[in-house]
């Protein structure tokens, strides 16, 4: 029976951010918890910020070896990854918009009718 490890919870956030698997994350906060295990008593509030600070600079080592490993192609592709996602917000809330305007005027129709 295989048990989880304990991880934090920004970890998904942080490898997304890195762009890097949720694995491979999982796999840099154990090396950081054993780095700071060998500095600090487990379990303390120094071990975890220990822990914590290893595994930021150790996301931003992998996310930089990634980068260098596509040959600058990675942040070109990240970036328009972003804009991506940010032109389907912008249509999705103005869909919304023309949605919850014709509401109104349906309701003001039938007001208008009723009077």
């Amino acid at each position: 029976m295989r048990t989880n490890p304990r991880t934090p919870k920004l970890l998904p956030w942080l490898a997304k951010k890195a762009g890097i698997s949720e694995r491979r994350a999982t796999a840099l906060w154990l090396e950081s918890e054993r780095w700071a295990a060998r500095r600090a008593a487990s379990g303390s509030s120094a071990y975890y910020k220990l822990a914590v600070d290893r595994l930021l600079e150790l996301t931003a080592a992998e996310s930089l070896r990634e980068d260098a490993a596509s040959f600058g192609w990675r942040p070109w592709v990240r970036a328009q990854a972003r804009v991506w996602a940010l032109s389907m917000q912008v249509a999705q809330q103005g869909s919304a918009l023309t949605a919850r305007g014709w509401r109104l005027i349906g309701s003001t129709a039938r007001q208008h009718q009723l009077s």
